[in-house]
C-alpha cells in the first residue's frame, strides 16, 4: 500500500526506539520523512523527554512540520507505544482530540464500531464518536486494561476496532496504515470535536504505610461511591455508560468473566440548575488521583471545593490524606 500523494511527515522519536518508523515504515510506503528529529537512540535524552504530552517536545516538532510545510508531525514516547501528533495547521492533537482523529477514520473503515477509552475522556468526545455511529464504552485507567477490553468484546462478537487510552497509548483490531484520502489534512476531520474549556488532574496521596496505602486508597473511593449513591453530593450522580454505570469494573463490568480489578475508580457527572450538566469528576487509585473536566468557567473549581467540603472534610477521610494540592485549587484556583 502507498500514500495517495506524497506526504511530507515529520517524526520526533525523542532519542527513544522510534527512529526506525521513518525508514521501516513510513518511507517504505511513501512518505517524505526530510526533517525529522532526534531518531537515534540516546538514553540521556539530550533534547527533550521522549513524551508526547511533553509542551517541549511537541512545541520542537510542531516548529519543524512549520519550517519543512510538513503535512503533519508524530511524536513518540521511549518505547514508541505511546504517540501525539501536529498538523500542519499549527494545532496539536493528543489526548481527546488524538482518540477523535483515531476514532474518525476508524467509523469511515468500520461504521457502528465500539471504540473503548479509560474514563477521563471528555462528554464531547462521546458526543463526537456517537455523532458518527459509532459506539463509546468507558473503561479503567491504564492502557492494558482498555487493549484487554477491547480484546474480550471482540471475544462476545461485539465488534470494537478501536482502543485507545488518554495517555495515546492505543491499538487497533486490525494493522494498516491510517490515510484518510483527504486533501484538507487530518485536521479536517475533529475539526467539530468541541473543546473542553477546563480540564484538571489533581492528586491526593494516602498518609499511611506504603502496605497499607492501596488498601486505604480503595477504601476511600468506594466511600466516594456511597456519598453520591446516597445523594449527599447535590447535583452529583454516578456517571454511566450505556447500560453500564461507573463502578470499579467497566461502567459496570457486568460480563460473566469480568476480569480482576487492579484499578478502582468512580466517575461522577454533576450538573447545577443554572448550567445543566456542566462537567465531570473522576477519581482513581494507586493513591488517588482525581480528574475533573468542566464546559464552564471556573467549574473545576468549584467540583473541587464540593469535594473537599462536602466529602473529604464532612466524612473526616481528609485525616488520612494529604490533601495540600486539593486545598491549594480549591482556594485559589492554581495548580
Amino acid at each position: 500500500m502507498h500514500l495517495h500523494w506524497q506526504w511530507q511527515i515529520i517524526v520526533n522519536a525523542g532519542n527513544g526506539s522510534g527512529g526506525f518508523f521513518t525508514w521501516d515504515v513510513l518511507d517504505k510506503l511513501g512518505a517524505d520523512t526530510f526533517g525529522s528529529l532526534h531518531l537515534n537512540p540516546d538514553g540521556m535524552f539530550p533534547n527533550h523527554i521522549p513524551n508526547p504530552e511533553d509542551k517541549t517536545a511537541m512545541a520542537l516538532t510542531l516548529a519543524a512540520v512549520l519550517q519543512t510545510n510538513a503535512d503533519l508531525g508524530i511524536v513518540f514516547d521511549t518505547d514508541v507505544d505511546r504517540s501525539g501528533v501536529v498538523d500542519k495547521d499549527d494545532n496539536p492533537i493528543n489526548g481527546d482530540k488524538l482518540i477523535a482523529l483515531m476514532s474518525a477514520i476508524v467509523l469511515k473503515e468500520h461504521p457502528g464500531t465500539t471504540v473503548v477509552t479509560d474514563a477521563r475522556t471528555s462528554l464531547a468526545l462521546t458526543r463526537f464518536i456517537t455523532d458518527r455511529g459509532g459506539r463509546h464504552c468507558l473503561y479503567r485507567v491504564d492502557y492494558h486494561n482498555v487493549i484487554d477490553k477491547g480484546a474480550q468484546l471482540n471475544r462476545d462478537d461485539v465488534e470494537t476496532h478501536l482502543m485507545m487510552e488518554t495517555s495515546g497509548h492505543g491499538a487497533l483490531k486490525e494493522n494498516y496504515f491510517l490515510d484518510d484520502g483527504s486533501e484538507e489534512g487530518i485536521g479536517s476531520l475533529i475539526k467539530d470535536l468541541e473543546e473542553t474549556l477546563e480540564s484538571v488532574e489533581l492528586r491526593m496521596d494516602v498518609l499511611s504505610e506504603p502496605r497499607f496505602a492501596k488498601a486505604k486508597a480503595v477504601e476511600i473511593i468506594e466511600e466516594f461511591r456511597n456519598y453520591i449513591g446516597e445523594g449527599k453530593l447535590e447535583g452529583w450522580e454516578l456517571d454511566s455508560c450505556g447500560d453500564c454505570w461507573v463502578s470499579d469494573g467497566c461502567l459496570v463490568d457486568s460480563n460473566e468473566a469480568a476480569f480482576a480489578i487492579d484499578t478502582h475508580m468512580y466517575r461522577a457527572k454533576v450538573c447545577s440548575s443554572d448550567e445543566g450538566e456542566y462537567g465531570w469528576i473522576h477519581l482513581h487509585n494507586p493513591n488517588i488521583a482525581v480528574n475533573l473536566q468542566s464546559t464552564i468557567r471556573g467549574g473545576c473549581q468549584s467540583m473541587t471545593t464540593t469535594l473537599r467540603d462536602k466529602f473529604l472534610v464532612s466524612s473526616g477521610l481528609h485525616k488520612f490524606l494529604d490533601i495540600s494540592l486539593i486545598d491549594k485549587f480549591a482556594n485559589k484556583g492554581e495548580l
